[in-house]
């Protein structure tokens, strides 16, 4: 149990999710979180309920995917148990399930990896609810809602912020994506669709079954025999393999990121090609 505020308006919550990384973060964030109060966690659907039996609580951010009972069978179960359960707020790497999860009611559903700004919007609509809109912690966080520009990832027993501008390119491993930046690489637990779903604005895009760039940081196109690569900027100029399937699709990405580089007045090498 992590002490938070006190302040009679903060949300009592129970972190629920069977992989430690993902509670890490939870916490971490929740740290800084003006609508949080005390925060519970619990590694299954089972321990949940035992938190829940001594510790009355506001809100559940509950993974779905776990070992034993699933989140949605814990929703399922406080929802025809109790009086006045607490609010659900999905947290999880599934988008597939989400219609389930507003049939049981669910306050909100969040996509790993969880945006800081995007978990204070779902926290204040359970403070609205709880204290009638009087929760006045809202106005301690400006920008709610607005596009958050860091992800959280973990380092050894830390948790760092990274900039998402500043990743190179995304590699896949598994269900997890080792991101690139100058300065090292790091593991989140994202597929690279989700990436580019997700940081699409932000100029990623998948090129090849095996990572996905941001295009942002691409320099030069280089075509051999038919082939075409990327290079990115940086001192160390990685060189990315295209797929043909892909080919089309970034050229024109690539095409309109220099238009608007120009249109702004800076220079710009992309396009470049060596034979």
């Amino acid at each position: 149990m992590t002490p938070h505020r006190h302040a009679p308006s903060t949300l009592e919550i129970l972190v629920v999710d069977d992989e430690a990384p993902a509670v890490a973060v939870l916490e971490w964030m929740l740290r800084d979180e003006p609508c949080a109060g005390t925060v519970h966690t619990a590694a299954s659907a089972t321990a949940a309920l035992r938190v829940l039996a001594d510790h009355p609580v506001d809100v559940v951010l509950l993974d779905i995917h776990m070992p034993g009972p699933s989140g949605l069978d814990l929703a399922r179960q406080l929802r025809s148990g109790e009086s006045d359960p607490p609010q659900i707020i999905f947290v999880t790497a599934d988008a597939q399930p989400a219609v389930e999860a507003f049939e049981l009611e669910a306050r909100d559903y969040l996509l790993k990896p969880v945006r800081a700004e995007r978990l204070h919007a779902a926290l204040l609509k359970v403070a609205a609810d709880r204290y009638g809109g009087a929760n006045g912690a809202g106005s301690e966080v400006d920008g709610a809602g607005e596009e958050d520009t860091r992800v959280a990832v973990l380092q050894g027993d830390s948790t760092l912020l990274i900039q998402i501008a500043e990743i190179r390119w995304a590699q896949a491993q598994g269900d997890y994506a080792r991101l690139h930046t100058e300065t090292g690489s790091y593991l989140l637990r994202i597929t690279l669709n989700e990436l580019e779903h997700q940081w699409a604005e932000q100029g990623f895009m998948r090129i090849h079954r095996s990572h996905a760039v941001n295009l942002n940081h691409v320099r030069r196109i280089l075509h051999r025999q038919g082939r075409m690569s990327v290079q990115l900027h940086g001192a160390e100029a990685a060189e990315l393999q295209v797929s043909r399937r892909s080919m089309p699709q970034v050229r024109e990405r690539l095409e309109e990121l220099t238009v608007r580089a120009r249109s702004r007045g800076g220079g710009d090498d992309v396009g470049g090609a060596d034979a």
